[in-house]
């Protein structure tokens, strides 16, 4: 039932699914930790079954074969939502790994992301990040959930990278993903990020756009994969839009990835 529309039929189900002594303890002590325990235990599942309805691989089954790699991580603590240090880890692994030329991140809320991305690409690399206008901020938070509303009052675009000593690699860019122009980038990202609005139409043509973007071998890397709430959308919606099959899960993260083939 991860993939019902219905909200609180996915919760409840979730609960019966995944519901233990544990998450009675839980209840009782925070209600609000207890609302993402039933998606914290499925990707437990997930981890350790390794298949389901997509597949789920730790990241270094799924990068190319390396004898060895280092990464560089810069964690910025922040009172607000952030990427978990785990994520961005894989992330910041995943870039240096595979070493992309050119980088489109949908949704740069505070930067953070986009400087771990800078800080493991190339010399040369550039990397492209689009979020809101911030005369169309007060518009988009009536038109999206409570949850990306939230995410969108908070936003202040590349604080996280502005100084940096990688900031030259990066090239902000705002405008709305519904109606931005992403022609000039199909076929030329060796990596894509998205993680934009989290709403169904919004992720769908979001996924859609990062496909066409992708370069032959580029990879696609979706944030909010595997969630049980307010995210559920984006599950759907990579699972509607990627080959069927073609999306894995990095286990114990809500990341998912596609890889376009070198050929065809």
């Amino acid at each position: 039932m991860l993939l019902s529309k219905n909200k609180r039929l996915r919760q409840i189900s979730g609960l019966i699914e995944t519901g233990n002594l544990l998450f009675l303890k839980l209840l009782l002590r925070n209600r609000k930790a207890a609302a993402v325990f039933p998606g914290e235990v499925y990707r437990t599942y997930m981890g350790l079954a390794r298949e389901g309805r997509w597949s789920c691989r730790s990241v270094f089954e799924i990068l190319p074969k390396r004898d060895r790699v280092r990464f560089e991580v810069e964690h910025i603590p922040s009172d607000f939502i952030g990427t978990p240090l785990e994520q961005l880890a894989c992330l910041a692994l995943i870039t240096r790994a595979t070493q992309p030329k050119t980088v489109f991140e949908i949704g740069t809320f505070r930067g953070r992301t986009a400087l771990n991305f800078a800080l493991n690409a190339p010399d040369d690399a550039k990397i492209y990040t689009l979020d809101l206008p911030p005369a169309d901020r007060d518009r988009a938070v009536d038109a999206t959930n409570s949850a990306d509303g939230a995410l969108i009052r908070e936003s202040v675009t590349g604080c996280d990278y502005r100084g940096s000593d990688v900031a030259a690699k990066i090239v902000q860019l705002f405008g709305d993903s519904r109606t931005f122009d992403f022609s000039p980038y199909h076929g030329k990202m060796d990596l894509v990020h998205i993680d934009g609005a989290h709403d169904y139409a919004a992720v769908r043509r979001d996924s859609e756009q990062a496909l066409l973007m992708l370069s032959p071998g580029g990879y696609a890397l979706w944030d909010e994969f595997c969630n049980y709430g307010d995210y559920n959308d984006v599950t759907r919606a990579v699972l509607d839009v990627a080959p069927e099959g073609e999306v894995v899960q990095i286990e114990n993260t809500q990341l998912a990835v596609y890889r376009r083939p070198e050929s065809g």
